[in-house]
């Protein structure tokens, strides 16, 4: 039987996770604040690049003035800046968010930290239900799945917990009845139907 897939996982100084972006014509990721995503300069591009290079997300090609990027990083970006779905988690307790970018069987997540960000390849759905479980610790928070239309969110469905760890969201058809107590079953059904949902249109 195959082992399951590792989550891969990147730490990045935000400044480089914003001119990663960059690099794959991205001035900004939805979901997460405008603020993250600094313009740079082009005459600044060569300290830029020493930096990435000094961070190992980058290394000189064989020709010069050339690249190669990390390509697993780069892969696991590119579906952030370009997803199909994305679900955001959010604390309100500890005032904390976490965001989960979809793309056809990829998914990336990305946590925002002081100065840090973390950007992670899950495997499957289940690990995206794990790091949601695992995330919102403390209540009361929401989960929101959406449809990602260019910069912006589009139609979603979206679910609140009280502090108490009661569930309730207008889209009622995602919620089994007398099942609206946090536990991984629940959110994970709430999750993967509304994913189903937004896929059907």
């Amino acid at each position: 039987m195959k082992g399951r897939a590792e989550m891969k996982a990147f730490t990045l100084e935000i400044d480089d996770l914003a001119a990663l972006c960059g690099f794959l014509h991205a001035k900004k990721l939805v979901g997460l604040s405008e603020k993250l995503f600094r313009s740079f300069p082009r005459d600044g591009m060569p300290a830029i690049k020493k930096r990435l290079h000094a961070h190992g997300w980058i290394r000189p090609a064989e020709r010069p003035n050339t690249w190669h990027f990390n390509e697993d990083l780069m892969q696991t970006l590119a579906v952030a800046v370009a997803p199909e779905l994305a679900v955001v988690a959010i604390s309100r307790a500890a005032k904390k968010s976490i965001v989960f970018y979809i793309a056809n069987n990829a998914i990336t997540e990305i946590v925002i930290g002081k100065d840090r960000a973390v950007v992670a390849s899950l495997p499957d759905v289940d690990a995206l239900f794990a790091e949601v479980m695992k995330f919102l610790d403390a209540f009361p928070g929401e989960i929101a799945v959406a449809h990602v239309a260019g910069n912006a969110f589009d139609a979603g469905h979206r679910v609140t917990v009280d502090e108490r760890g009661n569930l309730s969201t207008k889209s009622t058809s995602l919620l089994r009845a007398g099942q609206t107590r946090w536990s991984a079953e629940v959110v994970g059904t709430f999750i993967r139907g509304a994913m189903e949902a937004l896929r059907k249109g």
